[in-house]
């Protein structure tokens, strides 16, 4: 439940709170060595998956239901005779250790501001963006730990993913047939995923990249405005796990787009080559003014809930409720170890980006209240915006330059990310009673061990794929790079009846979000959907509509069953396809196939 103020302490007791470990005397173990080594390697896969999702998609799943299921299934295989049974306990560390690894890719903004820089021709050490990664993901965490309190003890709210997953590990550990049909599931969508993606990315080219019907539009064919059924595992299980209301809206944003918008560009010769390439350069205006207000809006509409936010931040300077844990309990030398991220970022953003170390230090000053802002939305809602934030937060930064703008707002993004993810851990791990100092240690080992990952892999996939393009179209890319290059260059750098695009594309969002606060928000379109789909090919649009529209079918039909089959069948949809991308990008880059 949200409430309008804190409860006192008492009324929200944390189990935690008496010492740092829950379970003295020999109880239950948690940061066990093979909890943590199977948590590095279901977060690494993860991970690396997670890099090619986010670059194509602009999604990715955050990895610690997935991971709860596949830590218990590796023991349950491979559990010696007389070990020691693998508990609950040790799952939590699995899953928290995994899934800040997972998340990684966001933290180093692969989907969104590193490949925007990419798009514009820059190139940066590989060293260097692992220390950037490492910063950015230690910082959120460090963050987290001293927001805990605050939002998961004293206001206990309900960070709906945290939550599931602890709801998901007591299921699972108590009954082992559910755990092992959830499991097989998860198993055979990734294996027929990854089947899929091999034959359609692999050298044999036996699955084609998608179904085009063989009827024109406008006096184009149908293929060429990407109207067609991509063959993608990945897009249907993310239909599936996005709902039919988020996937009908993108719907009918492609049809607007590559029906209406694109043959009407061709036609009006404000685009002159009927390729997907030139059609986004402008439909990007459109877009970005379509999803601004959803972005701005809430914010304001909200301004309970921001003041909040902003509120919450005094937790990190002022003295906490008596007999609450400080963070210097869960992370020793607490401030020294906040001082050298932020000391290590400076000089690392300077060393890479050529940014002023006071525009760095000003863009981590307000990343601290973007993280605040996700790190309530997070918990009253389980949505963490951002992506949204991080591209709003160009406004302040790209009047020296479009770059500076991008790593402004990517600094944002990465600790945020970072931010969510760890107080969805903190959230699960009160549920189970589990060791915050314990969770810590194991969130700090999976943000290192997913930093070594994404930056080696992010390479091989922009080496193997060509972004911006049809078959991996980098819709979040796109949209950081615009609204970075009209910041700095502004009306001027927009093209031909890009300024009013945007306009009509405010309007419409604005008024979408206004109206999403009424009754009828069930009927109405979501404005970020929309924007996603008019920079989307159509074809991955379908799908994604199919995924959601089988899904529900699935649920009216067998509703008892449906929820947990099909949220592990979809988290294998999008970790076989990724993964697969993955490894095929590596073959490409290497030149093996």
């Amino acid at each position: 439940m949200v409430r309008d103020e804190p409860a006192p302490p008492e009324a929200s007791p944390d189990p935690a709170e008496a010492s740092p470990d829950p379970h003295p005397g020999g109880a239950p173990r948690e940061l066990t060595l093979r909890a943590v080594l199977v948590g590095c390697g279901i977060g690494a896969l993860l991970a690396a998956g997670n890099v090619y999702t986010s670059i194509k998609t602009g999604y990715i799943d955050g990895g610690s239901i997935s991971a709860a299921i596949m830590g218990f299934t590796f023991f349950a295989i491979f559990r010696r005779r007389g070990s020691r049974p693998y508990s609950p306990a040790e799952n939590n560390i699995t899953q928290t250790t995994a899934a800040s690894a997972a998340v990684m890719s966001f933290v180093l903004g692969a989907g969104g501001p590193l490949s925007a820089l990419t798009l514009m021709g820059k190139t940066y050490p590989g060293s260097l963006l692992v220390l950037w990664t490492m910063g950015l993901g230690v910082l959120g965490i460090l963050l987290a730990v001293s927001l805990r309190n605050k939002l998961i003890v004293v206001e206990d709210l309900p960070f709906p993913t945290g939550t599931a997953t602890a709801e998901v590990i007591e299921t699972i550990h108590a009954a082992r047939d559910s755990a092992l049909h959830r499991a097989r599931l998860l198993s055979l969508a990734g294996l027929a995923s990854m089947y899929v993606a091999w034959f359609r990315e692999g050298p044999s080219g036996l699955i084609p990249q998608m179904w085009a019907p063989a009827i024109t539009i406008g006096g184009m064919a149908a293929a060429n405005l990407s109207i067609g059924v991509a063959w993608s595992p990945l897009l249907a299980s993310t239909g599936i796990l996005m709902g039919l209301r988020g996937a009908a809206s993108m719907l009918l944003g492609a049809a607007i787009t590559w029906l209406v918008i694109a043959p009407r560009l061709v036609h009006a010769g404000l685009v002159t080559t009927v390729d997907y390439s030139a059609f986004v350069s402008w439909l990007v205006w459109p877009a970005i003014g379509t999803m601004l207000p959803s972005a701005f809006l809430p914010l304001i509409l909200d301004w309970r809930s921001s003041w909040r936010s902003v509120r919450d931040l005094s937790s990190l300077v002022r003295a906490r409720a008596p007999g609450a844990l400080r963070p210097q309990q869960l992370v020793p030398f607490h401030k020294t170890l906040f001082a050298l991220c932020v000391a290590v970022l400076v000089v690392v953003v300077h060393a890479t980006f050529a940014m002023h170390p006071l525009v760095t230090l000003a863009a981590l000053a307000i990343s601290v209240v973007t993280g605040g802002i996700c790190a309530r939305a997070a918990g009253e809602t389980d949505f963490a915006p951002v992506g949204q934030l991080g591209t709003a937060m160009q406004l302040g930064f790209g009047a020296k330059s479009a770059p500076n703008a991008i790593v402004a707002g990517g600094i944002s993004m990465g600790t945020s990310s970072q931010i969510s993810q760890t107080l969805w851990a903190f959230k699960a791990g009160k549920r189970l009673h589990a060791s915050p100092r314990a969770q810590v240690i194991a969130q700090i080992i999976g943000a290192l061990v997913g930093a070594l990952v994404v930056v080696p892999v992010y390479f091989v996939v922009i080496r193997a794929y060509q972004l911006g393009s049809e078959a991996m179209p980098a819709t979040s890319a796109v949209t950081w790079k615009a609204t970075a290059e009209a910041v700095h260059g502004g009306l001027a750098s927009l093209p031909k009846s890009g300024p009013p695009a945007a306009a009509i594309g405010i309007a419409l969002g604005t008024i979408l979000t206004l109206l999403g606060r009424t009754r009828l928000a069930r009927f109405l379109p979501s404005p970020t959907a929309l924007g996603i789909a008019f920079l989307m090919p159509a074809s991955l649009t379908i799908t994604i509509f199919l995924g959601a529209t089988a899904a529900a079918l699935f649920r009216r039909r067998w509703p008892r069953t449906a929820e947990e089959s099909l949220t592990s069948a979809a988290a294998g949809g999008v970790a076989g396809e990724s993964i697969m991308g993955v490894i095929v990008a590596a073959l490409i880059a290497f030149g093996i196939i």
